[in-house]
């Protein structure tokens, strides 16, 4: 099955402490369903390529079966100092959704 995605931004506070955020919008089937995005493990070899794994989970209930744009954010407080990240590519089963390039703000 295919899932249909859009919008997917990533960025870094980088105001003290730097924080990221990645968010995008979904397409699913009812809009009892609910997106979460969490660090996959391992990640990958490139330490500036953050992976993120898509869960969608079902919340219990009737619910209109109407296809429904729902968003997916993921927000992290990163360490002071070290590598930034310079890439997002989030994943659902193990494959690419979305691949985007982080911009940082102030």
């Amino acid at each position: 099955m295919s899932t249909t995605s859009r919008d997917w931004y990533a960025w870094i506070d980088v105001r003290p402490p730097p924080n990221l955020h990645v968010v995008g919008d979904v397409l699913v089937g009812n809009p009892g369903v609910e997106a979460l995005l969490t660090m996959k493990e391992p990640q990958g070899g490139d330490p500036a390529l953050l992976l993120l794994d898509l869960h969608l989970t079902q919340k219990p209930g009737m619910w209109p079966q109407v296809k429904t744009w729902i968003q997916a954010r993921y927000d992290r407080t990163l360490p002071p100092v070290g590598a930034r990240y310079v890439g997002v590519q989030v994943l659902l089963n193990d494959s690419q959704l979305a691949r985007m390039s982080v911009h940082s703000i102030q």
